[in-house]
């Protein structure tokens, strides 16, 4: 199988990398993050090429798809990854989550897209959701995300220049490789530090619905693979914490006590929850580990980062 994953660089593409079938051949497209070619090195992944190239460019793009030839399909992950800066920089997040995606759509020959949407398409609902529920979103990141879903069926449905889709509406994971700024690896990594006290902007019961890395990514290559599924799902739990909750779990899975402060507010409040059962009904479901082991599994991977070499 061939598959172009975009943003490979980040968070999740790496995961991707890591664990996607060794019999695939990947062509991982990054920009900004030049350390990926190294990455791939290192973990000896000689079924992936690693290839620098700027969405937004659209020669860019026409080459590095012809580098590679048709791809079975595409795993889109490139985007904006700080939703919550969207709300004062608007253009220049719809050039990274919408304007990209319509650039690749048009120059990328590949037969299947599965496009990494979010959760967020359901700002403002709250209470149960799923993707036939009404969506009229307000945070700019939000409405690129749902402009570029429907970019996806626009190119299936209209243009048939993709052969199958699925529009992801992704809400969240942790583990390693993720951003810093991740309230994940920010506070656990203060913890090892030895703070302990935290501040949370809002009230703190934003909830958080996230899984451990491995979960996620292994139902999206599930997704990837099967090119008879055309639609959108939610790739979500169904069992959303709240922040001040997620913070004292996870001091308590790396036994000490934390004291949580609040002030200030958040662009990005979430009230609502997942009820959409197709990855469960379609994809065989999502094997999550629960939070405090994958909080210990994330602890030791830090360990093991920063331990001197022996």
């Amino acid at each position: 199988m061939k598959v172009i994953v975009t943003g490979a660089s980040g968070f999740i593409g790496r995961n991707v990398l890591l664990r996607a079938p060794r019999d695939w051949r990947i062509l991982a497209i990054y920009k900004s993050t030049t350390d990926l070619p190294a990455f791939v090195a290192e973990h000896r992944l000689g079924h992936v090429t690693a290839v620098r190239c700027d969405l937004l460019d659209p020669d860019a793009v026409t080459a590095a798809s012809a580098s590679f030839g048709r791809a079975d399909a595409a795993l889109y992950l490139a985007a904006n990854g700080d939703p919550a800066a969207s709300a004062s920089r608007p253009l220049w997040d719809l050039q990274l989550n919408t304007v990209a995606v319509v650039t690749f759509l048009e120059r990328a020959a590949v037969d299947r897209m599965v496009y990494m949407s979010s959760g967020a398409v359901y700002d403002g609902l709250t209470g149960p959701v799923t993707p036939a529920t009404p969506v009229n979103p307000r945070l700019p990141y939000a409405i690129a995300k749902l402009a570029s879903e429907r970019y996806v069926t626009f190119f299936t449905d209209v243009r048939h220049a993709l052969a199958s889709y699925a529009n992801v509406r992704f809400f969240g994971a942790y583990g390693p490789y993720e951003a810093p700024r991740k309230i994940t690896t920010r506070w656990l990594r203060a913890i090892m530090a030895g703070q302990r006290e935290f501040t949370v902007r809002g009230n703190g019961c934003n909830l958080i619905d996230f899984m451990y890395v491995d979960d996620a990514v292994d139902v999206l290559l599930r997704i990837v693979a099967d090119a008879g599924f055309s639609g959108t799902l939610d790739l979500a739990c169904g069992s959303p914490s709240t922040v001040d909750e997620v913070v004292r779990a996870m001091a308590c899975a790396v036994g000490v006590e934390v004291a949580i402060r609040h002030e200030g507010h958040v662009e990005e409040y979430i009230e609502f929850r997942s009820m959409d059962t197709t990855v469960r009904d379609r994809f065989g479901g999502v094997a999550s580990l629960p939070f405090d082991a994958g909080i210990r599994r994330l602890h030791d991977f830090f360990r093991h980062e920063t331990a001197p070499a022996q």
